[in-house]
């Protein structure tokens, strides 16, 4: 088995990292026939916490909280990875917040297929965005499998600082999704591991095409 590994990553929190990762884990878990592992490497554990407090394990995807200040954590780290991919359709990795240079982001990259990179309309999160793109060929020297790195736009409006999102494109080879999302705070009151966001029958809606970009270029389908 050679399952996807896709990492969620921002270099800054309140991206809505976490959350997409969430709403994205959901719906493969209900909508395809995918075995899905979600390592959360995030000090916050916001999707073992969700995990925990859902209480009905049997129903929702699988979840493992993987520290990355414990002894050796490299080495442990490929061998969670190892066993993993003899046992998932799809690894999603929620990581931590930082620099590309952190050990948390630098191994998880070195081992994912994709990246998925939530990027918001305000100076601070542009100029975040681009010193984590600007990062990635250090990167991609050392890793010796292709990868993949996608922009999801978070909080779409008509400001100035929105239409120079479409510049961070080609930075680290980065491609934007052409399916926005236009605030995925207004997604968290009904965050879960186990229930999806909305019917998939609602084709118009803005996650349901985000969705389903998201399983073309992750080959879901």
């Amino acid at each position: 088995m050679n399952p996807r590994i896709v990492s969620f990553v921002t270099l800054k929190g309140g991206s809505g990292k976490t959350t997409l990762l969430m709403l994205t884990s959901a719906a493969i878990h209900n909508r395809t026939d995918k075995k899905l592992l979600v390592i959360d490497s995030d000090p916050q554990r916001s999707v073992k916490q969700i995990y925990v407090q859902e209480n009905d394990n049997a129903k929702s995807y699988d979840v493992f909280a993987f520290n990355w200040n414990q002894p050796h954590p490299e080495e442990n780290f490929e061998k969670v990875l190892t066993i993993a991919k003899n046992k998932y359709d799809l690894i999603f990795m929620d990581l931590p917040p930082g620099r590309i240079t952190d050990a948390p982001i630098y191994h998880s990259i070195l081992h994912s297929d994709m990246l998925v990179v939530p990027i918001v309309a305000s100076v601070l999160d542009i100029n975040a965005t681009t010193i984590f793109l600007e990062s990635i060929p250090e990167v991609l020297a050392i890793k010796k499998t292709p990868l993949e790195v996608y922009g999801v736009i978070n909080k779409q409006d008509q400001s100035i600082e929105y239409k120079h999102l479409t510049k961070l494109a080609g930075i680290g080879g980065m491609q934007l999704f052409y399916s926005p999302l236009s605030n995925l705070v207004r997604y968290k009151r009904n965050i879960s591991t186990i229930h999806d966001i909305v019917s998939p029958e609602v084709k118009e809606d803005e996650f349901n095409m985000y969705f389903d970009e998201f399983c073309t270029k992750c080959y879901v389908f």
